[in-house]
């Protein structure tokens, strides 16, 4: 066996892409961190806020795209009570998706960019939980008395009451940066964005839910990646609102 601090990501054709390109080096990574700081869950939380940062041009375009559609919802909302009864009209729906590209061309708004960054961060967390796994030191390591590798479910069912942190927080961290999108959609007036609204409550719970069945390693890499995000929303927030002081 590869002593794991000897271990090197080394390419093999035999093991695939999706271990050579994503599993082999977060596991190379985290544990590298793992021994310069002494701990594996803080090096879980350091890999992390790497990765973020690293894809920090992408998600900050992302929430920046958030706040034109803000500045856009007035016009969005004129354009859907301009249309409100032609919903049986083909040619009137063509003019108003004619008119809402022309919207979002002025603002600057691509619908893309969200999708970019939805598409980046599910095989990531895939590959953190395969990573975390396939690595003993890692899932057998503990992080402020919390073992890296037990899940909140486990530990609640051994009478460790403590671990109940870790869904609290991973609620509380996923519902601040579902909410910087939920406050993007327009009015409840709008049944698509009521509907949408609840759809991301539901994802909420589901996720927090879900989180009880999560190692306490993958719970560290969800909240600091989501708790990035918030802040990372906030001040971008803060910027487009000193521009908008600014401008006026």
């Amino acid at each position: 066996m590869v002593v794991c601090f000897d271990f090197k990501p080394t390419l093999k054709a035999n093991e695939g892409l999706w271990d050579n390109i994503f599993i082999k080096p977060l596991a190379w990574i985290i544990l590298k961190l793992g021994y310069l700081v002494k701990n594996f869950g803080l090096a879980v939380i350091l890999a992390g806020l790497v990765i973020r940062l690293v894809l920090y041009p992408v998600t900050k375009k992302s929430a920046m795209q958030s706040e034109n559609l803000k500045k856009a919802q007035p016009e969005l909302q004129k354009l859907e009570k301009k249309y409100a009864n032609k919903t049986d009209d083909q040619q009137a729906m063509i003019q108003k998706s004619q008119e809402m590209m022309a919207i979002y061309k002025k603002y600057n708004i691509s619908l893309f960019s969200g999708c970019l960054v939805a598409i980046i961060q599910l095989p990531l967390f895939i590959a953190f939980l395969e990573a975390i796994n396939r690595t003993p030191a890692i899932f057998e390591g503990s992080f402020l008395g919390l073992q890296l590798g037990t899940t909140p479910w486990f530990a609640l069912s051994q009478g460790n009451w403590w671990y109940i942190v870790l869904p609290i927080l991973i609620f509380i961290v996923t519902f601040l940066s579902f909410n910087f999108t939920k406050n993007d959609v327009a009015d409840n007036s709008n049944p698509a964005a009521a509907s949408t609204k609840m759809m991301m409550n539901v994802m909420v719970v589901v996720i927090t839910i879900s989180s009880f069945q999560l190692s306490t390693a993958i719970g560290l890499y969800w909240i600091t990646s989501s708790l990035f995000t918030v802040i990372q929303n906030l001040l971008v927030q803060r910027g487009g609102n000193h521009a908008r002081i600014k401008k006026s």
